[in-house]
């Protein structure tokens, strides 16, 4: 059951991922991926109402992306595909010298450099949507960087909702500094962001950095630093989703105790609350893609 504070509007890498096992040329599953794609996704399982805004192209592989979204009840009403381009990703999951299970991602038909063909949204295009959006979610998340985008965060910033930015760029890209500032929830991992210094400027912010497998370490409205270990998970097979199903519980966790704003945050409760998180991160690892544990929960 859909609850009026479990609203969730999402921009940024919505992609469609095709997944492999060893050299295999064939895929074993096509759905919705991308970070933005599996938290829209992930969330409308957990019973939030989900809006992804994408820019997607008329292809049969966009065709595959949103018969999966409306399949989970994922809202597409601004997925637009007359214009864009809709990144398509291998997943390939194979066995490391050691014979742990791993997983490499390939772009289809490429043999070049991994290069998505990502195409942020127009700010012709965030207006319209602005114009056209007759709600306002509780939780705005975002995880790629555009001057449309940062237009929607600040809208939605000045409508009261949550601000969930996940950057997937290093800190000295153009905006970065300004979706920090309009960002509640920062969340990041230490391979991509390890430096934390530019968190010291910013008194107002939760931010979680992602350590692999040390866990996390999180900072509340400037305080210290606070580690947490790892949830371990002695029948991994498939780690690409775990970040994700992170996120959205803990999002969904904060919408549970109507946890809107970072003020009304505690550190007991964002504790518990990010320890809840990890161990779902870590139960989906034992299924395979990065969406496996929804997709045989629903069955």
């Amino acid at each position: 059951m859909r609850i009026n504070n479990k609203i969730c509007v999402g921009a940024g890498l919505v992609s469609l991922d095709i997944l492999m096992r060893g050299n295999e040329e064939h895929g074993v599953s096509y759905k919705v991926g991308g970070t933005c794609g599996n938290v829209m996704m992930i969330l409308s399982h957990m019973g939030w109402a989900t809006y992804p805004i994408a820019r997607l192209d008329e292809t049969h592989y966009t065709k595959m992306l949103l018969a999966d979204m409306r399949n989970h009840n994922v809202n597409t009403t601004f997925v637009s595909t007359n214009d864009g381009a809709t990144p398509v990703i291998v997943q390939r999951n194979i066995v490391d010298k050691y014979g742990n299970p791993c997983h490499k991602f390939e772009i289809l038909n490429n043999k070049g450099r991994f290069f998505l063909g990502y195409k942020s949204i127009t700010k012709k295009q965030a207006e319209t949507i602005i114009t056209e959006m007759d709600f306002t979610p509780s939780v705005f998340f975002f995880d790629r960087i555009s001057p449309a985008v940062i237009r929607l965060a600040e809208h939605f910033k000045d409508k009261g909702a949550l601000i969930y930015f996940e950057p997937s760029c290093k800190v000295t890209e153009k905006g970065f500094i300004r979706c920090i500032e309009l960002g509640d929830i920062i969340k990041f991992a230490e391979q991509r962001i390890s430096d934390l210094a530019f968190t010291s400027s910013f008194q107002n912010k939760l931010f979680i950095q992602t350590l692999g497998q040390r866990g996390l370490q999180y900072s509340l409205c400037g305080k210290a630093w606070i580690h947490l270990d790892a949830i371990v998970n002695k029948n991994v097979i498939d780690t690409s989703g775990a970040g994700d199903w992170t996120t959205s519980a803990f999002l969904n966790g904060l919408m549970e105790l109507d946890i809107k704003k970072v003020s009304e945050m505690t550190l007991p409760t964002i504790n518990q609350l990010l320890m809840d998180a990890q161990c779902l991160g870590s139960l989906s690892c034992s299924y395979e893609g990065a969406r496996g544990m929804m997709t045989v929960n629903s069955e």
